[in-house]
């Protein structure tokens, strides 16, 4: 039989306890791979989907902040701090994570791989540009949650995989997010003066 850290990830979600409160350290515990990338993902992916979990991105959105913003000044070596490992997850995100995003997960396993990896050690600024998406999905902007938390699903994926290619996409895609988002604020902005 394998050993645990050499099953995949999707295997190791759906073994996660059914109905049980964890934090995040407990999370990243049993599931045995890199802290920032795995958090970042279990809490991103409620607003990427989006699931129907009301007022998630109220809940969630602190800690993807603290979270990104620790990666970016330590790496994902740095591991995480204390205090945002003991932040607790809902036992309902917890049964997602086990039954969605195993799935979503399995699915990914066939198209990532280790590559690319000298974009993956860049995860300071990786840390950096989910630091800026998750500062968007906390601000009141309706319907535009969706692209800056799947911008911050695939960055955090491809540190999980150590897969470049989805980190890449994702970093693109956040560039877009923050560029239209720049641009559309300009507009309103020019608008504004002119009414």
């Amino acid at each position: 039989m394998a050993h645990r850290n050499e099953q995949p990830l999707s295997a190791r979600l759906r073994a996660l306890p059914e109905n049980r409160p964890m934090s995040i350290s407990d999370l990243a515990g049993e599931l045995g791979t890199r802290a920032h990338g795995l958090a970042l993902l279990v809490l991103a992916l409620p607003e990427a989907l989006p699931l129907p979990l009301p007022s998630i991105a109220a809940i969630l959105g602190l800690p993807l902040a603290a979270i990104s913003f620790h990666l970016m000044l330590h790496g994902e070596n740095g591991g995480l701090p204390v205090s945002l490992g003991r932040y607790p997850l809902p036992p309902r995100l917890v049964n997602i994570a086990r039954i969605r995003l195993a799935d979503l997960a399995a699915r990914g396993e066939r198209l990532s791989r280790p590559r690319w990896t000298s974009i993956v050690k860049q995860d300071r600024a990786v840390g950096g540009l989910c630091l800026l998406l998750s500062v968007i999905l906390l601000l009141p902007f309706p319907l535009f949650n969706v692209p800056p938390a799947i911008c911050l699903a695939l960055q955090a994926w491809g540190l999980v995989q150590r897969d470049g290619v989805f980190v890449a996409i994702g970093m693109a895609g956040a560039i877009l997010v923050l560029a239209s988002m720049f641009l559309g604020l300009s507009g309103f902005a020019l608008w504004l003066g002119r009414a």
